[in-house]
């Protein structure tokens, strides 16, 4: 099972993920859908804190968590747009 294996933030806004099969994938929190208002204290951030993970999800301190499915799911819209 792909897991999340580190998280750092890079130009205080995109996430440097890298997976256990040692793929790294930036992401940048600006394209977080604007429709889920559960990661609107990121978007008002100028720099984001450095988050955790437990492998499956990215999260802050008494903040919103991400999934890795969740990531993987927006990368491929970008990619292959509807």
């Amino acid at each position: 099972m792909l897991q999340i294996t580190r998280v750092d933030i890079v130009d205080g806004q995109t996430l440097d993920i890298e997976l256990s099969n040692g793929h790294l994938i930036l992401f940048d929190t600006q394209h977080l859908p604007k429709a889920d208002h559960s990661y609107d204290s990121l978007r008002e951030l100028d720099a984001l804190p450095r988050p955790s993970t437990d492998g499956q999800y990215i999260f802050w301190r008494g903040g919103p968590r991400i999934s890795l499915e969740q990531i993987l799911g927006w990368l491929s819209t970008q990619i292959n747009p509807k």
